[in-house]
């Protein structure tokens, strides 16, 4: 904090700096040439909680100056002033003594014993053994009122018998500015390549026991038709790049569980066989078939789901002691409970019988100008550093940038990247108890240190620095670095 370069205030520079006031008569404050270091916070007692000081340097040189008066004395009081000028501080005060002055102040010391302030620096230069240059140090006690503050001098030339022979002012400067620190955001990690998974069920209809698709059966065509046009658009290769198509067929936990899995395997495998006769552009090696078989699983979460079942005591305990090895006997311990097993049956057994297919495709990359063309349309198909090029492309003062930033949250809400993206501009936008909402529960490094600068622009300092603290112990650099910053807000308070 501490500003090595020295203000030099010389004669000739103080003739625009100070005024004279209209009744003042003599000043000698111009006839010294004064450098000032910057005020500085010291500590003057050790361990936490120690109390601070405002400690004030300044050189004085009155060396081939013209000599003061012999009648006059003159004080000059260092003053520093709050910024707006409502509070106050006082250190020791400088005399300057003229040479009959002097003796006139001497003599009353020895015959009333009334001294000088305390600290005080007294400047004769008549006296022939007195040197040209005094460095003077004064302290007072510590407040926060000061940032932002200015030194004066104040001066009072009296003559004989204490008359006014003049007042002065000078303003030496700032002093104590308020630290301003230096915050650290992390960049946000590049993403990676835009892998997708479109996920649907196929919920045809089966004759009992059976495999075989019958597009003419209940609703089945219009449920093939879906899988088809689902396909046909992750087939657009301006588009998608198609990796992989999966089949996987689900039972329910009814019946053998051999036969329940070969069972749903051989419904997901005669899909997979419809879809490749419907279309034989794609090629074979992208189809995969498999059957999880019995789905407990899905039955427990569709018990969960059920207020007429949820919590019941024996799925409960079925639920608890469930291995792999145990089906066949946590089924028939469910059928014990007759009623129980008949609204299954009809209620929950059901759905659990489904095939469902999984389109696994990668999707192109897009220019800033595409992107910022699709991002309101199709913001599935852009990748969080998409979403950013587009909104970098309006520019920050633009009401695009933050919607865009925003709509990628929207789109990757659990993205770490989309998020820093967001209440960055948040905060740049002046908008922060948005931008700390939104991190509120983050607990990655590089979120934390993010949420730690978003409060401690607010003046929440102790969240702030646990922020820091565990995004640091996490490895963050940034964070390391505002924690040190912090401290250096915080010595000021």
């Amino acid at each position: 904090m501490k500003n090595h370069t020295r203000n030099i205030f010389t004669a000739a520079l103080l003739s625009g700096v100070f005024s004279l006031g209209a009744d003042a008569q003599v000043s000698y404050l111009g006839r010294i040439e004064w450098q000032a270091e910057p005020v500085e916070i010291v500590t003057e007692s050790s361990g936490r909680g120690g109390s601070r000081a405002a400690e004030l340097r300044l050189r004085l040189d009155w060396k081939e100056l013209p000599e003061v008066s012999a009648q006059h004395s003159a004080e000059i009081l260092p003053v520093l002033e709050s910024a707006d000028g409502s509070q106050s501080w006082s250190f020791s005060p400088i005399y300057v003594d003229g040479r009959t002055r002097a003796k006139a102040v001497d003599r009353m010391s020895v015959l009333s014993g009334i001294e000088r302030p305390e600290g005080s620096i007294v400047l004769r230069p008549g006296k022939k053994d007195e040197s040209g240059t005094i460095d003077y140090c004064a302290r007072v006690p510590y407040s926060p009122d000061m940032l932002d503050g200015r030194i004066m001098l104040y001066e009072t030339v009296t003559g004989c018998a204490g008359c006014l022979e003049g007042r002065d002012t000078l303003e030496f400067g700032k002093a104590l500015p308020r630290y301003i620190p230096d915050w650290a955001v992390s960049a946000s990690p590049a993403g990676g390549p835009k892998q997708r998974e479109l996920r649907q069920r196929a919920d045809l209809k089966f004759i009992v026991n059976l495999h075989d698709i019958r597009p003419d059966y209940a609703d089945n065509a219009a449920v093939l038709d879906k899988v088809m046009n689902s396909i046909r658009i992750a087939s657009d290769t301006s588009i998608f790049t198609v990796r992989a198509i999966r089949f996987i067929g689900y039972a329910s936990p009814d019946g053998p569980e051999a036969f329940n899995r070969r069972l749903a395997g051989n419904r997901a495998a005669s899909l997979a066989d419809y879809v490749m006769k419907a279309d034989e552009s794609i090629p074979d090696s992208l189809f995969t078939v498999e059957s999880v078989g019995e789905d407990w699983e899905g039955l427990f979460a569709a018990v969960d789901a059920d207020p007429q079942i949820s919590g019941n005591a024996l799925l409960a305990e079925v639920r608890a002691n469930l291995t792999e090895d145990n089906w066949h006997d946590s089924e028939w311990r469910i059928k014990s409970d007759s009623g129980l097993y008949d609204y299954m049956r009809d209620n929950i057994l059901p759905p659990l019988r489904r095939t469902e297919y999984a389109i696994d495709y990668d999707i192109r990359k897009f220019t800033a100008e595409e992107a910022a063309e699709l991002w309101e349309e199709h913001p599935e198909w852009l990748s969080v550093d998409e979403f950013k090029a587009a909104a970098q492309l309006h520019g920050k003062n633009s009401p695009e940038y933050l919607e865009i930033l925003t709509a990628a949250v929207e789109a990757y809400p659990d993205d770490c990247a989309a998020l820093n993206n967001a209440a960055a501009a948040l905060l740049e936008a002046g908008r922060a108890d948005e931008a700390a909402a939104l991190l509120e529960d983050a607990d990655d490094p590089l979120l934390m240190n993010t949420l730690g600068v978003i409060l401690a622009s607010d003046g929440e300092y102790e969240r702030a620095a646990e922020l820091f603290r565990d995004s640091a112990g996490a490895g963050s650099e940034e964070a390391a670095h505002n924690l040190e910053e912090l401290e250096k807000v915080m010595f000021q308070l």
